[in-house]
């Protein structure tokens, strides 16, 4: 057991980004980011559904969220995977009475696609409308590439964000709010969490990506809020285990913001039933000691 928590320990450290690769994202992130800055002050919007149009609503684009997202993300094989929020203001005050999740993916939307126009030769839209929680796209730079998943965002004036909620409509989110009470667990738990979180993540990567990451970063804190980790593959054991009752029971799995909700609601049953399925699967290679099934790199 010694000999794979070893391996495993090592296979995180590896996945860590590091500080040369965090600032190669943040130049390119920014660089992104401005381009569709500019598109949003000054270039008429790409609108291809009937949520939007240019003579009926003006959304700027006022900034980016990434710091958290970008800390935790993952490095494989030449390929970072990280979420990014696009923050928009609308020059009026704003009632979420009428914003759905559609509109918030065609204001988006309609700004990637002038990017695309332009910059078709770094920029791959890998997924075509219609959109549930984010518009999975990859920037090609010199050999390496980035998987981002872009999240739309609406600012509002107090601060938090409304994002979509993965079933048409919408939701708060305050991403400062989440990322101080993941600190909190993490330093309470000697930094563990957060290498547990990029372990689970690398898994779920190679297997396809069938968990958002947000909903892997609140099943780690909610099982290991008390739970001590002392070995990771006794840890990524007990993921699964716990995973799949909180999952088949339906537990509340609270969020940062709407705590009288659980944010399995925001999945269907189909999507439930997937994430058990994989869940299961991945919980008997590691019983098994297949560990090389579950990480590639061993």
């Amino acid at each position: 057991m010694k000999r794979i928590h070893n391996k495993l320990d090592k296979l995180i450290n590896s996945l860590k980004i590091k500080e040369n690769q965090k600032s190669f994202l943040r130049n390119n992130a920014k660089g992104f980011y401005n381009k569709l800055k500019n598109i949003s002050q000054y270039q008429k919007p790409y609108w291809s559904d009937i949520y939007l149009s240019a003579g009926s609503y003006k959304y700027t684009l006022v900034r980016f969220w990434y710091d958290g997202s970008f800390d935790r993300g993952i490095f494989i094989k030449n390929r970072f995977d990280i979420d990014m929020y696009f923050v928009f203001k609308k020059d009026t005050p704003i009632t979420q009475n009428n914003l759905i999740g559609s509109l918030l993916f065609e204001l988006l939307y309609s700004h990637l696609k002038i990017y695309q126009y332009y910059h078709r030769m770094n920029m791959k839209i890998l997924k075509n409308p219609p959109y549930r929680r984010s518009i999975p796209i990859r920037m090609d730079y010199q050999g390496i590439s980035i998987l981002f998943d872009c999240i739309p965002a609406i600012e509002l004036p107090n601060g938090y964000l409304v994002i979509p909620n993965g079933k048409g409509g919408i939701k708060k989110v305050n991403p400062k709010l989440e990322e101080k009470a993941l600190s909190k667990l993490n330093k309470k738990q000697n930094g563990n969490i957060i290498k547990l979180i990029l372990l689970i993540k690398y898994w779920n990567f190679t297997w396809g990506r069938p968990f958002k990451g947000y909903l892997i970063e609140r099943l780690v804190e909610s099982i290991f809020d008390i739970m001590e980790i002392h070995t990771w593959d006794r840890a990524v054991k007990t993921f699964f285990n716990r995973a799949i009752n909180i999952l088949d029971k339906k537990k509340l799995l609270y969020d940062r913001v709407y705590t009288q909700y659980s944010i399995l609601d925001e999945y269907s049953s189909k999507e439930l039933k997937v994430f058990l399925e994989v869940l299961r699967e991945a919980k008997i290679y590691a019983q098994n000691g297949k560990w090389e099934v579950l990480f590639d790199e061993l």
